[in-house]
């Protein structure tokens, strides 16, 4: 590998990986290519099978892979791939990183994939590395990218490993915890509990609609949005989710328009939901806030802004230095204005702390430059945010007075008053395979199933107050056809339980 690689952003590696696809004939984008491609990586990584792969898969990523070296670039996965690789042969390495760093501590473990558990798993067996993770294997949500719940489940296995469970949840409450965990695991039982505090239950609304995925798709928009309006939900609590890009999707913002309904589609692609971004969002909300009322703090802004100063070598001397603390404090003090177009507060934002210029020296941060270039076509006239303000940009990534219309994997991590789960169809979710020439669908694997009985469990538990199941006794598949096997198991699931 060449001295002076640098990172292969998405900007410079997808017309890369376009002429590969292209020279081997594979007629798909390398956007849509790259979970197959990151599957596979991981998996031949982990030295697993990869019997399930075409047989184009091993030769486009060795062509890949030769074509980024040749061009001194090196991407996000083969980072890891080269980091496990010289942890695995290198004993001096595994001696240093053990010696400069006694303690690993891995926050959402489920989240890894193969590679990094085996990087973990190299520390601990190799050199006896002390290991604290934190995980959860029931938010186990991106298969596709290689995550399994049982690379965390075998440090739970092992007798060096000590395990303390959570029992506590304290986003929503009793009656939303007992319907998400019939759902997730009707055999084994999790046992979590409410916020002892906490009198509220929650509450599960099931809404059986005719008229297929387009009925179900009205009844939001005049039914059960303005029930939940009424009662004081601002909009920006409520979340509607879905599985995928699809009929239904295409439908929900129709709908949705036509009523003149505020919303966000985020996968539209707004604006990325990446570190830099949220230190925007975080610098946004510090801006709007009065004395005493932001729970975001300076300390946590100067931190992220020094480390990026120090990745470019511009930093001041010492933890304390004043002059950076200093710039950025004034920078954001003259920019404290909620009402100021959001398009002017970034571009000022960006000429006062020369954001970009010192991204671009900056080894760790040079993904942020696309991201900044995203958000800042967005603010553009004629773009999806130009009318937004620094305080509508503030509220956590979330537009003030908008509904938020997102995928259930999007929606890890994040927490609404209300959660609407239409298009809860059996087929849609849990998936099952669909054969075309004899027009029927087949029981769904055991795998996928439990990965989709986790999906809906991450979207369920993301509400804190209501729940609304929304669902059909027959309805019109993407490829036209009438499916009448009613609704989804999960929604049976619950419902048998709960009315038991």
């Amino acid at each position: 590998m060449k001295a002076d690689i640098s990172v292969a952003t998405d900007q410079k590696s997808d017309p890369i990986l376009q002429s590969i696809l292209d020279r081997n004939g594979v007629n798909i984008r390398p956007t849509d290519y790259r979970t197959t491609l990151t599957r596979f990586r991981r998996m031949l990584a982990c030295k697993e099978d990869l019997s399930g792969f075409d047989s184009l898969d091993p030769l486009v990523f060795q062509d890949y892979k030769k074509a980024l070296r040749q061009k001194g670039l090196i991407d996000f996965e083969g980072m890891v791939e080269e980091a496990l690789d010289l942890i695995r042969n290198q004993a001096w390495i595994r001696q240093c990183l053990t010696a400069r760093f006694p303690w690993l501590i891995v926050d959402e473990y489920q989240d890894l994939g193969g590679p990094l558990h085996l990087i973990v798993s190299e520390l601990v067996n190799r050199e006896g590395v002390n290991t604290f993770v934190v995980g959860d294997p029931d938010q186990t949500i991106y298969p596709f990218t290689g995550a399994d719940p049982k690379y965390l489940e075998s440090l739970v296995k092992r007798d060096d490993f000590r395990t303390i469970r959570l029992r506590f949840n304290y986003r929503s409450g009793r009656r939303l915890i007992e319907a998400s965990q019939i759902a997730l695991a009707p055999s084994e039982p999790r046992n979590y509990v409410p916020d002892p505090e906490r009198k509220d239950q929650g509450e599960v609304y099931f809404h059986e609609i005719s008229g297929g995925l387009e009925g179900q798709a009205k009844h939001l928009v005049k039914n059960v949005i303005p029930q939940l309006t009424s009662i004081g939900i601002e909009p920006h609590e409520i979340a509607i989710l879905y599985r995928q890009r699809g009929g239904l999707l295409q439908l929900i913002l129709r709908e949705l328009s036509v009523a003149d309904i505020p919303f966000i589609s985020e996968r539209e692609g707004l604006y990325p939901r990446s570190p830099f971004i949220r230190w925007l969002h975080d610098c946004a909300a510090w801006c709007v806030s009065t004395v005493g009322s932001c729970e975001v703090l300076f300390e946590d802004l100067l931190r992220f802004y020094r480390d990026l100063l120090m990745s470019a070598g511009e930093s001041g001397t010492g933890p304390h230095n004043l002059e950076d603390r200093l710039h950025l404090y004034e920078t954001l003090d003259d920019l404290k204005d909620p009402d100021m177009s959001l398009n002017e507060w970034i571009n000022l934002l960006d000429k006062k702390l020369e954001l970009r210029g010192t991204m671009l020296k900056a080894p760790d941060y040079c993904d942020a430059v696309e991201d900044m270039d995203q958000l800042l076509q967005g603010v553009k006239p004629g773009g999806c945010l130009v009318n937004e303000t620094v305080s509508s940009f503030s509220y956590d990534g979330r537009i003030r007075g908008k509904i938020i219309v997102t995928t259930m994997h999007s929606s890890k991590g994040r927490q609404f008053d209300a959660v609407i789960m239409p298009g809860l169809q059996e087929t849609i979710l849990p998936r099952r395979p669909w054969h075309r020439r004899f027009r029927r669908y087949d029981e769904p694997f055991a795998k996928p199933l439990a990965d989709d009985r986790r999906l809906f469990y991450v979207g369920f538990t993301r509400a804190k107050k209501f729940v609304f199941l929304v669902f059909s006794r027959v309805f019109t598949n993407d490829f036209g056809y009438s499916v009448d096997l009613g609704p989804s198991r999960f929604v049976k699931e619950i419902h048998g339980k709960l009315t038991e």
